[in-house]
């Protein structure tokens, strides 16, 4: 790792962070935007959904322009979407422009963690890729502890419009960061230098072997993985507020731990993904997630309003962070000029049909409570842990190795990327 890849890896670590802390920051907003908006229960839920849906619609547009024009504009073009919407959001005074700028704000978001995945898998070297990856989308976490911060204390002071205003304001360091990034000198040289060589049809390209089976396999884990975290998360602030009688800054805490478990384990399947491998990693953190929420859901009613309660609500968050694998795994089974594409599309389509959970969480929790979600939120995580299986194991392999002669843009084998790059 030397000043370009740290560059990288931080241009593209920064805007993860924010991507989670637009998330989890809007589960604490809903609650005083609901009151001054009048919006129901269902409108609160269509707002987490529409935030969701719109994640996809940015992973599909922009993961195919990330292979288009590069990773690094994409970069760039992301972020400034979201911070316009950030912004925007402040001086909204209606549901439907509510709902219009989290739309868009969802659509920049969608588009960042292709392209940045991408980068970071191009340049980090290949025996540490899993490591750097983990590290990647451990930001999420820092995001959290931001959004549980901000949302828990700060934004009972200053109120929900000057939330969203002053939290456009350090997005502007996300892109000052950008603007030195170098692009992906694998890209570069496996399609961009080769693009104008020989011209090749778009069913060749998409083939079935080479995109759509491996998008598939990727696009069923992240369902999974997605149902389960935001199927229980989402909700979980303005449960704890209304049902339980839990005040902002109590339930700003309950968010900051379930980060913490996170942010642990995604530090620990950094190291096991490189030294074990993708796939028995992202099977054990699927158990142990499970294991985690099967404990929570028998110790829900007697542990609610006890720091004992923090023990399992640990053990759930550290193994709900199988996504932390998906950066490396996903790109090393999608060949580079289509990687942009298979890691957002797989990754943001899962992330946006999880649109779904929290209508469901909406129209449950107030008549059974928060059990039955959180025990659907293990069965989900057990079928992860088994799905993992289904991947190829690609510890340790070289990217340039998935770009086999005849299926991509080059049909001559391209020339050998040092192995510091790949």
């Amino acid at each position: 790792m030397d000043k370009p890849k740290y560059k990288a890896f931080f241009g593209a670590y920064i805007g993860w962070i924010f991507d989670y802390y637009e998330i989890f920051l809007l589960s604490f907003l809903v609650i005083p935007m609901a009151a001054a908006l009048s919006l129901t229960t269902v409108q609160v839920a269509s707002v987490f959904s529409v935030q969701l849906a719109f994640l996809a619609v940015g992973g599909v547009v922009f993961g195919y322009l990330g292979d288009k024009v590069g990773r690094k504009k994409i970069l760039i073009a992301t972020l400034v979407i979201f911070t316009l919407a950030t912004l925007m959001r402040g001086f909204t005074f209606n549901y439907e422009w509510l709902i219009l700028w989290t739309a868009i704000a969802g659509f920049g978001l969608g588009g960042e963690y292709g392209a940045a995945q991408a980068l970071v898998s191009e340049t980090v070297p290949s025996r540490q890729r899993g490591f750097w990856s983990s590290m990647l989308y451990s930001g999420a976490y820092i995001g959290i502890f931001l959004g549980a911060t901000v949302g828990g204390f700060i934004l009972p002071i200053i109120g929900w419009r000057w939330t969203f205003i002053l939290s456009a304001l350090p997005i502007l360091f996300a892109l000052y960061l950008r603007k030195d990034v170098e692009e992906s000198v694998v890209w570069e040289k496996e399609v961009k230098e080769n693009a104008d060589i020989v011209k090749v049809k778009w069913t060749q390209k998409y083939g079935l072997k080479r995109f759509w089976k491996p998008f598939t396999i990727a696009l069923i884990a992240a369902v999974l993985q997605y149902f389960a975290y935001y199927g229980i998360t989402n909700f979980l602030p303005t449960y704890l507020v209304q049902y339980e009688g839990f005040e902002m800054g109590a339930t700003g805490w309950w968010l900051f731990f379930t980060a913490f478990g996170g942010l642990v384990g995604s530090v620990v399947a950094g190291y096991t993904t490189d030294k074990w491998g993708r796939r028995i990693t992202l099977s054990y953190l699927g158990v142990v997630a499970a294991l985690g929420g099967l404990a929570l859901y028998f110790t829900w009613t007697s542990l609610i309003h006890s720091l004992w309660i923090l023990v399992p609500i640990f053990f759930l968050y550290f193994g709900s962070n199988g996504a932390s694998v998906f950066g490396s795994l996903f790109s090393e089974i999608f060949p580079t000029d289509v990687r942009v594409t298979g890691i957002s599309w797989a990754l943001q389509i899962g992330r946006g049909l999880s649109a779904i959970p929290p209508l469901i969480t909406a129209a449950v929790f107030p008549v059974y409570g928060y059990q039955p979600i959180i025990l659907g939120g293990v069965v989900l995580f057990m079928a992860l842990a088994l799905w993992a299986w289904v991947f190829p194991e690609t510890k340790n392999i070289r990217l340039d190795e998935v770009d086999e002669p005849g299926a991509g843009a080059v049909l001559e084998k391209p020339q050998s990327v040092p192995s510091n790059l790949t």
